[in-house]
């Protein structure tokens, strides 16, 4: 019975916290929310009695009897979650909400809230999100509760309760990747490790090279696309031919965002171009925010490999750069970029073919998912979009679960793949250390897990424009700068230059996972761990522990 009641106590605290989630995409009903909890039958939570406590803290028996069940932090933020307005242009919301990839989303929330116990309430909810986005108000969860065209909203608590359960494996998979591969050492063993390998260290690749270079913007065309692009080129003043590195961007970012990085490794010999995606840009997402633009279609999934295909073709005619050898970066979106032309091959799956049945409901909590399923509106069952000038490859933060073990075992030159512990985005375990686990066992391949990284730890600060909550960003990415450029530093001056003495840098204590020539790096924000094997069952291991 008290399995039962825990269960009991963790579905009301999801109903009546589930508006912090939904705040997005969807929230509960317009005079009353029901719900059926076998055996114990039907309930109802009514919406004036959520109104009261939100504006007055007025508590009504009937309300308390929920209440009480919630832990007390939840019970004291929930009048907060349902008065907060979401800080988005009306526009972009009714954009987003019509889009292809939002009304996807819309309706596999629908499929957990219902306008009746069998049908999908995708159309209520689009309505009531757009009418609350116009209203005075603006889009809050009780603006919602006004604005819903029915009287009753019937949640389904079978699929709420796959999410809720998703939630708590994406916690439980936090907790393996720490004992695993940060056990807890003592402030003197750390320090004296630091100062043990800062001694026998013989470069210290976090500091610019001895080259000096220059920066030139350039115009690239991809023909599928509907403008021009830009990318920058930093080329270092040295009269040999040097291997290039390209790096690609995600959602929301653009080519300033790695800018550092282009600088550092020009510095270190390399010819750098960082392209920026126009349709998935800083501006272009300024532009949708505003409500001026729409919404970039599934088609980004074959167009931004595309781009660099079409730079690696324009610098071909660079006589000093060799396009033969090639390197390349890429963070989120862009990290599935440089996994592709590194040869991850798209295949649709069983999964894809279910992503519009009424009982799918992976794309909530799982970008891959919602990508496979853009993919399936390609009309295409497998894309190869390898290019065979890649030679190395880094993906950081990347969605790589869309390729599947299929797919990614497809990839044949060394890579490396950076994710953070603490990755909310793009969770660590589904879309990075799994997919590690699939390359082929013989390649060179590298995993660094930085703790306590998210999804925006890499990037250059202050230019997102995205409303992120200084939480979900975590500690300054500053301070995380110099773990990615030592560590591209070291893999492309041994996979592009062949320079064997740099492999000393990439390799891992098997005893903790760290590289005893990398420990150079400040440890007072992040720290980090080099994993050179893991396969599938060792994976599944960590995970059952």
């Amino acid at each position: 019975m008290a399995f039962a009641q825990n269960i009991r106590s963790s579905l009301i605290s999801l109903v009546l916290g589930v508006s912090s989630l939904l705040l997005s995409s969807s929230v509960t009903a317009a005079e009353r929310i029901t719900f059926n909890f076998p055996p114990f039958g039907q309930f109802k939570i009514m919406v004036e009695d959520l109104e009261a406590f939100t504006s007055e803290g007025e508590i009504s028996a009937e309300l308390a009897y929920y209440l009480n069940r919630l832990p007390a932090p939840q019970r004291a933020r929930l009048p907060e979650l349902l008065s907060t307005p979401l800080e988005f242009d009306p526009l972009t919301i009714s954009k987003f909400s019509n889009s292809s990839i939002g009304e996807m989303v819309i309706k596999n929330f629908g499929k957990g809230i219902r306008v009746n116990v069998q049908d999908n309430g995708f159309y209520a909810l689009r309505g009531a999100i757009i009418a609350a986005a116009f209203d005075d108000e603006g889009l809050t969860v009780m603006n919602l509760l006004r604005q819903f065209p029915l009287e009753t909203i019937h949640l389904d608590l079978k699929v709420l309760t796959k999410y809720l359960k998703r939630g708590t494996i994406l916690s439980e998979n936090q907790e393996g990747i720490n004992q695993t591969w940060f056990p807890e050492n003592t402030p003197q063993d750390k320090t004296l490790k630091h100062h043990q390998t800062e001694v026998s260290t013989p470069l210290d690749l976090k500091t610019p090279g001895n080259y000096s270079w220059n920066k030139q913007t350039m115009v690239y065309r991809n023909p599928r696309r509907p403008k021009s692009g830009y990318f920058d080129l930093y080329q270092p003043l040295t009269e040999q031919t040097v291997p290039l590195v390209v790096i690609s961007h995600g959602v929301a970012s653009s080519r300033q965002t790695f800018a550092y990085l282009g600088k550092h490794l020009a510095s270190h010999g390399f010819a750098v171009a960082v392209i920026e995606h126009d349709d998935i840009s800083l501006e272009k997402f300024d532009q949708f925010l505003s409500g001026t633009t729409k919404f970039p279609e599934p088609n980004n999934l074959i167009d931004q490999p595309l781009d660099v295909k079409y730079v690696l073709d324009q610098l071909e005619q660079q006589s000093n750069i060799n396009t033969q050898q090639v390197g390349i970066i890429g963070q989120s979106f862009g990290g599935y970029t440089s996994l592709a032309l590194a040869g991850g091959e798209l295949i649709a799956d069983a999964t894809a073919m279910e992503c519009k049945s009424e009982n799918y409901q992976d794309v909530l909590l799982d970008l891959s998912s919602l990508a496979k399923c853009t993919f399936n509106q390609l009309n295409k069952s497998h894309l190869k979009l390898r290019d065979r000038r890649i030679k190395a490859a880094i993906a950081i933060n990347p969605m790589a679960k869309i390729f599947g073990e299929a797919g990614m075992s497809s990839i044949q030159v060394p890579t490396m793949i950076v994710a953070g512990t603490n990755d909310l985005i793009m969770p660590p375990v589904d879309e990075q250390i799994a997919p590690f686990s699939w390359l082929d066992e013989n390649l060179d391949k590298y995993l660094v897990l930085v703790k306590p990284g998210t999804h925006f730890s890499f990037l250059q600060e202050g230019l997102g424009v995205l409303p992120v909550p200084d939480t979900v960003v975590g500690p300054s990415p500053s301070e995380a700068h110099p773990i990615l450029k030592s560590i591209s530093t070291a893999f492309f001056q041994l996979h592009l230059n062949q320079r064997a003495e740099y492999n000393t840098y990439l390799q891992s204590n098997k005893s903790d996972g760290k590289s005893k020539h990398l420990n150079q790096l400040d440890h007072k924000a992040f720290d980090f761990s080099l994993i050179r094997s893991l396969n599938p069952i060792q994976l599944q291991e960590i995970i059952d522990h």
